[in-house]
This record gives structure tokens, C-alpha cells and sequence, in this order.
């Protein structure tokens, strides 16, 4: 009894495993049969969603909504304005039109079905196998040479050496005389020139050491407004700047040190004002001799050093960086394209040796920089910068450069480019 119960149990177990098998290889056999029709989908024409096959939607158009059944089209929306599908997609979303880099122009405008094409500028060119980030500027061929082909803005000029023979009408000769009389003609006209400014000169110094003579004479030491020397350089007076004003002078006074005795400058308790012109006579022989006084001693110091009037009568200009150390931001009085861009060639102070650490620093890729290896420093410079420009689009902004060369310990070089860019008239401080 007890051998026919443990059949019977194990006949159960057997049938029970049976269907377990069968249930898991008809789920197996309906994956397996839903990853084919996904693998049968047709490339290009059909996209799969959901184990069944949606057909693309057609050029200038994405799908809105996917399909619900197999080859069956989902719900297509035109592409957006500035997006494009040039051909039958199943993306959700159409693709952004290209914007021409800096130095070209555009040649195609981008519609729903074709993205914007682009060229260099006439007079450049940029190989189609090479990255095209930088338009480079044709080859002009030399007066002994010939254009065989000219520049388009795929392809550089060709030129080769002109054959050079006396039946080529193509070649002037020159006679030695002509060249000789030009020579001569150009080193006249250049010492000519020299002469002039050297006579502008000239008259230039003499009236002003005719108008500092008259002023000297004209102005006897107060006794009630004695100018005290501070380190050795005296402040010029108000009537100093007003004089200064009235004669016209752009350029301040060069500084002049005179050695005179310090007793003459100084008022001493009880005696009279000295004019300037007694004090040239020397009338400080006529005071008590105390040459062992601390006064006496420093006579030979130059108390009279003038320092150049326009550093004292007009406000100085604005400093880039706060009472703090910290840089103030520049802000375009163009617009921030333009101010930018004219900018560029102020950054030609940079230091060579930290060039590439600071394209780096500012996002530029090697292969710009290796491509720029080929220009002199100051185009090298400009050209990268372009690049760095055309890559950040609206986010570029000078005070990102400025804040870089900060962290690469060029605060000189910085203060030196805010500087010129605000007297230039491209920025002014925040």
C-alpha cells in the first residue's frame, strides 16, 4: 500500500514538471518571435516600438505619437522652425539647423528637409577634409610668380615660378637708373622729415623754458604759502594747473631736479620772503653760517623736483581693480559681439610661454591650437581667440579671459588688456 502511494506521488510531480516546461518555452517561443519582428523591422522605412514595426515619418517631419499596431504609422508634426529631417526618421524630435562658423557665409538656408550649408569668406579657403573651425586666408602668388589655379573656398591658389626670358612680354625689365633715382628720391624725402620734426622740437623746448623763465619771475615765495617738499617732489600749485590750462598743454612737463639749499625754501621765523631770483644769485651765503644745524646738512637734497602738472590737475583714472584687489567686471558700450571682437588685439601682450596653457584654460581644443602653430604670435592669438569665441556663441565674454589669465598668475598682463579696452572705448568698468 505504502509503495503504491509513493508512485502515485511521484507520477504528480512528473506531470506538474511537464507543464512547467511547456508553459516556460511557449513564453520563450512569443519573446522570441516578438524579437524578430524588432529584428525585421526595415532600416530606413520602419523603427520598432513595442515588439511590432512603426513606419517612419517622411522628410521634414518627427513622430509626435508612436504607432499602436504593427506597420502602421504613428502621428508625424512638421519639423519647428530652425530644425530640419532631411530624410524618413522615426526620432521624436527634428535636428538643430547649423549655424556658420566666424569667417564664413552662408550659401544655403536651412529648411525643414536640408541643413544650412556654408563657405569661406572670398579671399579664403578651408579644405573639405580638414576640421573647417578656422577659414585660412589664400596665397598670393610673388611678381615672379604665375596663378596657375585660382583660390576657391575649398582649395588654396597654385602658383608657379614664371619662366623668366627677354621675348616674355609679361616681364618689364628695369633699368638701375630708376631704381637708383628712387632710392635717392626716398632717403631725401625721409631726411626732410626728420629735419621738420626735429625744428618742431626745437621751438617746442624753447617755449617752454621761455614760459617756465616768465613764471619764475612772476611768482615770489609767499610767506604765507610756502610749498614744502614731500620725499623730495613738490605738488604744483593751483594757479600752476590754471596756467597749464590757459597755454593749451596736452603733454605734462617732463620732471627737472635743481639743487639748491634747503634754507631757501623753508621760511625761518622772523625773516623776510626771498624771491626765486635772489635765491638763483645765491643769498644763502648771507645767512648765519650753522653748519653743524640738520638744516644745512641736507642742502644739497633737489627739493625742487616738479612733478608733471596733468598727473595732479586731472582725476586719475579709474583703476581695474577695487580698494579690495578684486578685478571690476567690463561691460560692452558696443554690442558685446563687437567690443569682443575688437578686443582681441589687445590680448597680443599675453606672454608666449603661457599661450597655450591659456587657450587651454579657456576651453580651446589642441588640434585649434596645433593648426594656429603656423601663424606669427599676435595672429596665432587672434585666430584662437576667434575660435574660442564662435565656440561659446553668446556666453563669451571678456571678463572669462581676464578671470583666466588671473588663474594663471598674468594679473599684468590683465590689468594691462581692461585697460586699454576701456580707453579705447570698447568697455567701461561695472
Amino acid at each position: 500500500m505504502g509503495k503504491e502511494l509513493a508512485m502515485e506521488h511521484t507520477v504528480f510531480l512528473l506531470v506538474l514538471a511537464l507543464i512547467a516546461v511547456s508553459r516556460g518555452a511557449a513564453e520563450l517561443g512569443i519573446h522570441l518571435n516578438q524579437t524578430a519582428k524588432q529584428q525585421a523591422c526595415m532600416e530606413n522605412q520602419e523603427y520598432p516600438h513595442k515588439g511590432f514595426c512603426c513606419k517612419n515619418c517622411e522628410a521634414g517631419t518627427f513622430v509626435k505619437e508612436k504607432c499602436t499596431a504593427n506597420q502602421e504609422k504613428g502621428i508625424c508634426e512638421p519639423c519647428k522652425e530652425g530644425t530640419y529631417a532631411e530624410h524618413p526618421t522615426g526620432m521624436d524630435q527634428c535636428l538643430q539647423c547649423s549655424q556658420c562658423p566666424a569667417g564664413q557665409i552662408i550659401t544655403v538656408m536651412c529648411t525643414s528637409t536640408r541643413d544650412t550649408k556654408c563657405e569661406c569668406k572670398p579671399g579664403t579657403f578651408c579644405l573639405p577634409d580638414e576640421p573647417c573651425e578656422v577659414c585660412k586666408k589664400c596665397t598670393r602668388c610673388k611678381p615672379d610668380e604665375i596663378e596657375e589655379q585660382p583660390c576657391t573656398p575649398t582649395s588654396n591658389a597654385k602658383c608657379r615660378k614664371r619662366a623668366v626670358s627677354p621675348h616674355d612680354p609679361t616681364v618689364t625689365p628695369t633699368s638701375p637708373s630708376v631704381h637708383t633715382k628712387e632710392n635717392h628720391g626716398t632717403i631725401v624725402i625721409v631726411v626732410l622729415v626728420l629735419l621738420f620734426f626735429i625744428i618742431i622740437l626745437l621751438v617746442a623746448v624753447a617755449l617752454w623754458q621761455k614760459k617756465r623763465f616768465c613764471r619764475k619771475q612772476a611768482s615770489p615765495v609767499d610767506e604765507n604759502n610756502v610749498k614744502i617738499p614731500i620725499d623730495g617732489v613738490s605738488v604744483p600749485t593751483s594757479e600752476e594747473c590754471e596756467n597749464s590750462r590757459n597755454a593749451g598743454l596736452e603733454e605734462a612737463e617732463l620732471p627737472r631736479t635743481e639743487f639748491r639749499p634747503l634754507l631757501q625754501e623753508t621760511t625761518i621765523l622772523g625773516s623776510k620772503s626771498i624771491p626765486v631770483e635772489d635765491e638763483d644769485r645765491g643769498l644763502g651765503d648771507s645767512l648765519p653760517n650753522t653748519t653743524s644745524s640738520s638744516q644745512t646738512s641736507l642742502s644739497a637734497i633737489p627739493v625742487n623736483m616738479t612733478l608733471p602738472v596733468s598727473a595732479n590737475c586731472e582725476r586719475e583714472a579709474e583703476s581695474w581693480a577695487r580698494e579690495d584687489g578684486t578685478p571690476r567686471r567690463l561691460v560692452p558700450l558696443l554690442a558685446e559681439e563687437v567690443s569682443l571682437s575688437k578686443s582681441f588685439d589687445l590680448f597680443d601682450v599675453l606672454d608666449v610661454r603661457v599661450h597655450n596653457k591659456f587657450f587651454r584654460s579657456i576651453g580651446v581644443s589642441d588640434n585649434s591650437i596645433k593648426l594656429a602653430e603656423s601663424h606669427n604670435a599676435s595672429d596665432k592669438v587672434y585666430e584662437l581667440l576667434r575660435v574660442w569665441m564662435q565656440r561659446e556663441g553668446l556666453r563669451a565674454n571678456i571678463n572669462h579671459l581676464l578671470q583666466a589669465l588671473l588663474d594663471l598668475d598674468q594679473r599684468y598682463s590683465a590689468e594691462q588688456i581692461a585697460s586699454r579696452a576701456v580707453e579705447r572705448g570698447y568697455y567701461k568698468y561695472e
